[in-house]
């Protein structure tokens, strides 16, 4: 049993569902998804179990939150609703431990790339597909009119032009989001191994195209954050005065640059192909604000994504299409859990952020290094996106502070 819940076909398996929900459920329908994921929750339990995995496993902020967010639904408006969207948060906490306990880190990383790569090649082929067939293809199960709005179509067919492609997960910026991923992965691999090379560099060469088709705004932002860190550590990890002014002239640059970027907001945005107000964001986030101010110390109850069928969470919508997210998650977690959720969010990304830079700044080979940007990349997307509250996003999140406790463990039991 031990050697079959982390046999390579299965782990791909569960990582695909994971990180390509939206292809599932647009393929196969919501039941047929929703009966997947039961399915690999058995897998994620018997994993857990076998490997004896326990609750001390998770950080201590990390858990304070989950206890937040499992109190919350006492003074929640929804709460019937808050506590079925309890169970998704704590099925995300059950997968990202069977996910880091199933193999060590190294084999989580290439079968997370393999993952990944078939999603980027099938969506490849689907867009080429989509194209050829010469108008826009919806959801399974979807009965569109001439009237329905384009934002609904799983593909566009936008291969052959200029247009953002979607792929098989049925949105540009989660696509550009995966080919950042597997990019970081396949770097550092050409980095760090002398072996399977090649295959790195096709996997560098299959994310790059993915990324510039996608065109997210965010996905660019994120390389030159990830690339200024780089730079950063890189400068750190010197000794010596010159390279200590060198690494304060460095931030000073930077801060300057952010100044800048600021005050030119509108030439800004628009080099990077965007609207002033980031695409309708600014008014979504207003709205957020002001359900905020009803609850702003406990929040209102966690529920991860925006659940459509409950009226509380009709706060806003862009060209009649209801928004499913605040399209920020700070804003998300304080509107979900207030002040003092938002607060423990924001420790739990300081702690593992802190314990896998360190790593990579004294091991840049180490695979720690790759959910450490993997993570910095998420949290550049979590100011225009809330998707680090649901789905693989979450878990993701989940995985990387488990890892990053193993290695404050493993730095105290040295010492």
């Amino acid at each position: 049993m031990a050697q079959f819940i982390a046999k390579k076909p299965v782990m791909v398996a569960i990582l695909t569902l994971l990180f390509a929900g939206d292809f599932f459920r647009n393929a196969l329908t919501v039941p047929v998804w929703a009966t997947l994921v039961i399915l690999a929750t058995g897998w994620a339990i018997v994993v857990v179990i076998t490997n004896r995995v326990t609750w001390r496993t998770l950080p201590t902020p990390l858990l304070a939150l989950l206890v937040w967010w499992v109190v919350s639904p006492a003074w929640s408006p929804y709460a019937g609703t808050s506590l079925l969207m309890l169970l998704s948060a704590l099925m995300g906490v059950l997968f990202a431990l069977a996910i880091t306990s199933a193999v060590p880190l190294d084999k989580l990383v290439r079968r997370l790339a393999l993952s990944v790569r078939l999603i980027l090649c099938g969506s490849i082929a689907f867009e080429v597909v989509v194209a050829l067939i010469g108008h826009p293809v919806y959801p399974v199960g979807f009965a569109e009119t001439p009237t329905t709005p384009i934002e609904l179509a799983w593909s566009r067919g936008n291969f052959f032009t200029d247009g953002r492609i979607q792929g098989l997960v049925g949105n540009a910026n989660v696509l550009g989001m995966l080919g950042l991923v597997l990019l970081i992965i396949g770097l550092w691999r050409v980095y760090a191994s002398r072996s399977w090379r090649t295959a790195s560099l096709l996997d560098v060469a299959l994310a790059t195209i993915v990324v510039a088709r996608a065109a997210s705004a965010t996905v660019t932002v994120t390389i030159v954050v990830v690339a200024v860190v780089i730079g950063l550590t890189a400068l750190a990890r010197r000794n010596g005065l010159g390279w200590r002014m060198g690494l304060f002239g460095a931030i000073a640059a930077i801060g300057g640059a952010v100044v800048v970027a600021v005050s030119q907001w509108s030439a800004f945005v628009t080099l990077l192909g965007k609207s002033p107000d980031l695409t309708h964001r600014f008014d979504i986030w207003a709205a957020v604000v002001d359900r905020i101010d009803e609850r702003p110390i406990v929040g209102s109850g966690f529920v991860g994504w925006w659940p459509s069928w409950d009226p509380w969470f009709a706060i806003h919508s862009v060209d009649e299409l209801p928004m499913s997210q605040a399209h920020n998650v700070w804003l998300d977690v304080t509107l979900q859990s207030g002040l003092v959720g938002v607060t423990l969010f924001a420790a739990i990304l300081v702690f593992a952020l802190w314990y896998l830079w360190r790593a990579f700044a004294q091991t840049p080979m180490s695979a720690a290094t790759v959910p450490f940007f993997v993570l910095c990349a998420l949290t550049v997307q979590s100011l225009t996106e809330s998707r680090l509250l649901h789905e693989w996003g979450f878990v993701t999140l989940v995985a990387c502070a488990i890892i990053a406790e193993r290695l404050r463990v493993g730095i105290i039991e040295k010492r």
